[in-house]
């Protein structure tokens, strides 16, 4: 070996050592925070959607119709949007820790007391508060992981974080079928309340380990040595000062930008899909003579396929550093399915493998999405910016459901609602190719 190729090597050595304590500093933070991170938003899932399983049982018992279920699964998306920019905010000043406890501790308690719920009005005003006390929950974990991880590296903690979100239906049907079959009379209660009792009270657990176990930020963490911590703070201001333009913006500034409105609406074209399929498709798969067991175990199959194409996609479109056809492409996919459905609503088969592939486009898809603010908002408007583009999108959760139940009362059947949100998924491919031209994505 020659000197010019030992020298060579010897200037690669520091940069590479480097590298390689920055994999393994960032490596003992992910583990550190995102197992817990991910169950609390598993249980988020189970807490905000399991009313969909519910209603299997509840709706006959209690003698709701098509159109009160839509409006009380919906209405607690009103209380989301409402209080979700003031709870991003109040977490940048008391910090995650305090704000997990009264998040989880409180939709916990609330989801629980839905077993009480024997009147429209109750199920409205539980829902609401559900969404009260929710609201914050996902942004403001986006906002947090900002804290922690640089640019570069955030991408990979964001698809982790959404990883729990597509891997919950895979353990929300299974444990809906067999709780609401076999709890079914014990104890004089209903299949649906135990489901409430049961997937509520975990949550008001959780929310006291994450107080105990999280750390606000990197200089409070006492599971990080000094040298680690001046390490993550270096990393974070070199990261802030490559967006040296972006991080002269201010929260004006993140509320007057388009790009963020454009996200935001094309979140909620996506999001209409997402949670109309979270409290529709029991009933979708119900209508096709399957029991309530059946319905559980059937509605793994969407979410498996959907949690593996949310990795696939996201770790190619890391890798390649596109975001705009991956996002298209899979939003078309998702419309598609949706729309191939409406053709085998009487073979169950069939319709799952449909709805599998609708799964695939919308996860995915949404995960591509949430990759693309970090390119052009800097940490002083993530709280905001990340918050504004979440209650956006969230607002779908609102309509979903009492469109789809709307459109069921009016035409008796599902076809109808498929075909309007496969047109909203054709629509935001659409905006993303045609409204966000690659220039306003920086990087991205």
């Amino acid at each position: 070996m020659n000197t010019a190729t030992l020298a060579a090597a010897d200037a690669r050595t520091p940069a590479s050592a480097d590298a390689r304590e920055d994999a393994a500093l960032f490596r003992k933070i992910t583990w550190r925070l995102m197992p817990l991170l991910c169950a609390c938003y598993v249980l988020n899932y189970l807490d905000r959607t399991n009313v969909g399983y519910a209603q299997l049982q509840m709706k006959d018992q209690l003698g709701f119709s098509d159109a009160v279920f839509g409006l009380g699964a919906g209405i607690f998306f009103l209380g989301y949007a409402v209080f979700e920019i003031p709870s991003n905010l109040m977490l940048a000043k008391i910090g995650v820790r305090a704000t997990l406890l009264r998040i989880m501790g409180l939709w916990g308690l609330a989801s629980a007391a839905m077993m009480f719920a024997t009147t429209p009005t109750q199920f409205y005003v539980l829902r609401f508060l559900i969404g009260v006390f929710e609201a914050g929950f996902a942004p403001g974990v986006l906002f947090y992981l900002t804290l922690w991880f640089p640019s570069r590296r955030r991408a990979q903690a964001t698809a982790l974080f959404f990883m729990a979100f597509g891997a919950a239906p895979i353990v929300a049907g299974p444990i809906a079928g067999l709780t609401m079959t076999y709890l079914d009379g014990v104890l004089a209660l209903r299949g649906w309340q135990w489901l409430f009792l049961l997937e509520g009270l975990p949550s008001v657990l959780l929310g006291v380990m994450a107080f105990r176990f999280l750390s606000n930020s990197p200089a409070q963490a006492p599971w990080l040595s000094t040298a680690e911590k001046q390490r993550v703070a270096r990393l974070l201001a070199e990261d802030q000062a490559a967006h040296g333009a972006a991080g002269r913006h201010t929260f004006g500034a993140a509320m007057r930008d388009g790009r963020v409105w454009l996200i935001g609406f094309m979140s909620f074209l996506i999001i209409l899909g997402i949670y109309a399929l979270s409290f529709w498709q029991p009933t979708i798969l119900k209508s096709m003579g399957l029991s309530v067991l059946q319905i559980g175990f059937y509605s793994v199959i969407p979410a498996i396929a959907g949690i593996a194409a949310n990795i696939l996609v996201g770790r190619h479109s890391d890798r390649h550093q596109e975001r705009r056809w991956h996002f298209a492409l899979g939003a078309l996919a998702g419309a598609a399915g949706l729309a191939l459905t409406t053709l085998f609503m009487q073979s169950p088969i069939a319709a799952v493998l449909c709805l599998a592939l609708a799964s695939m486009g919308i996860s995915s898809a949404f995960t591509v999405l949430w990759a693309i603010p970090g390119s052009f908002m800097s940490k002083s408007a993530a709280a905001a910016g990340i918050a504004l583009i979440s209650t956006i999108g969230g607002s779908a959760g609102l309509v979903a459901p009492m469109m789809v139940g709307a459109l069921k009362t009016l035409t008796g059947g599902f076809t109808a609602s498929l075909y309007v949100l496969s047109g909203a998924l054709v629509l935001s491919a659409l905006l993303m190719l045609l409204a966000l031209p690659r220039r306003a994505l920086g990087k991205r």
